[in-house]
């Protein structure tokens, strides 16, 4: 159920899970996890896994002038993206509904959380530590509860599609839950110098952040992986921020 929930600072969002929504601008607004950020006044910015907004809104706070391109799958998502862009009359903000991979692919089964939705993903295994951390903390019912999952069939396109030939992309942000490697490897050797700056959001599973942390160094990057605001050591997740020197 669609709810209109205000945060801090007066801010005001539609979403569907009100517990993550709040999570979420924690996270971003007050926590800082894409702190540090150097942008010009009128960035051109992609937001691969733009969920419902948030991210956005946090761009558009700091820099009114940019223009962000974003990314998104889930159908439930992308409805609320678009009410939170016109409630915020916020322009020069493009969604693309797509998934993001490292080659196009039509019909691939992702899972959506309908109480987690940002957690939703094309790889649900990595869920299942977070699922079992909850089931301890409180208990099974409730973690079964949260992680319940709806299978949605979407198709999957390269980053590569997208990028702008003659302008430079002043910041690239990607959090799809487990699919980072999967968005990088999606861009062309010859797009990399155009791209200036990313964040990654990674979960360390399977070697994950060494594989994002390596596509980012090979293609020129200096990157300084740091442990994810509001998580603990155990719980595997880091922003990586790349720049170039």
């Amino acid at each position: 159920m669609t709810e209109l929930v205000e945060l801090g600072d007066g801010l005001q969002v539609y979403t569907q899970s009100v517990l993550e929504t709040r999570y979420i601008y924690d996270e971003i607004f007050q926590q800082g996890c894409y702190s540090g950020l150097e942008l010009p006044d009128s960035p051109l910015v992609f937001d691969v896994g733009g969920n419902i907004g948030m991210f956005v809104l946090f761009i558009k706070d700091k820099y009114p002038g940019a223009e962000v391109i974003s990314f998104e799958p889930m159908p439930d998502s992308i409805e609320l993206f678009g009410k939170n862009m016109e409630l915020h009359g916020l322009d020069d903000v493009t969604l693309h509904r797509t998934a993001l991979g490292s080659k196009p692919e039509s019909g691939v089964t992702f899972s959506f959380f309908p109480m987690l939705p940002a957690n939703s993903t094309r790889y649900p295994e990595i869920k299942e530590q977070p699922k079992a951390q909850m089931a301890q903390l409180s208990d099974r019912a409730l973690a079964d509860q949260m992680y319940f999952a709806q299978e949605v069939t979407v198709d999957v396109e390269r980053l590569a599609a997208y990028l702008p030939e003659d302008r430079d992309i002043d910041l690239l942000k990607v959090d799809v839950e487990g699919a980072e490697a999967d968005v990088l490897l999606g861009i062309d050797a010859a797009q990399w110098p155009r791209i200036r700056q990313a964040v990654v959001e990674v979960a360390d599973l399977d070697d994950q952040l060494e594989r994002v942390c390596g596509i980012l160094r090979s293609n020129g990057f200096e990157v300084t992986p740091q442990q994810a605001p509001l998580t603990d050591a155990e719980d595997q997740y880091y922003m990586v921020h790349a720049v170039r020197p």
